[in-house]
């Protein structure tokens, strides 16, 4: 009887140190490769989403850059026509004063002549 109790205790134990070994297996063969595929993942996932956080940066920079450059050559190009204008201003105001000085050399002898000759 004691030899079959040495014999179940050492079958248990057998058994026992196969459990552990499967368990090892499993934990070799599908815990840790699951895991560090998980971890894989995550580490892309984290790199992808970076790179979109990175994009859309990039977008809005370009955006805003490209916004204040079109608002500086509106305004360099409203402040060039502005320029343009008075100086067209000061061209017709020069010719208006020129033309008004030619009108009257022009006329001014004809006048003196008219009233000298209605004198006479």
């Amino acid at each position: 009887m004691q030899i079959k109790v040495i014999e179940r205790c050492q079958a248990i134990l057998v058994e026992e140190q196969e459990i552990h070994r499967r368990d090892n297996e499993l934990e070799a063969q599908v815990k840790r490769p699951a895991e560090a595929e998980r971890y894989r993942l995550e580490k892309m996932a984290a790199a992808n989403r970076n790179r979109l956080i990175l994009e859309a940066e990039a977008e809005a920079e370009a955006i805003k850059v490209k916004g204040e450059a079109t608002a500086f050559a509106v305004e360099a190009k409203a402040r060039a026509e502005s320029e343009q204008m008075a100086k067209k201003a000061d061209a017709w105001r020069e010719y208006q004063d020129a033309a008004m000085v030619d009108m009257m050399l022009e006329t001014t002898p004809k006048i003196i002549a008219e009233i000298g000759r209605a004198h006479v």
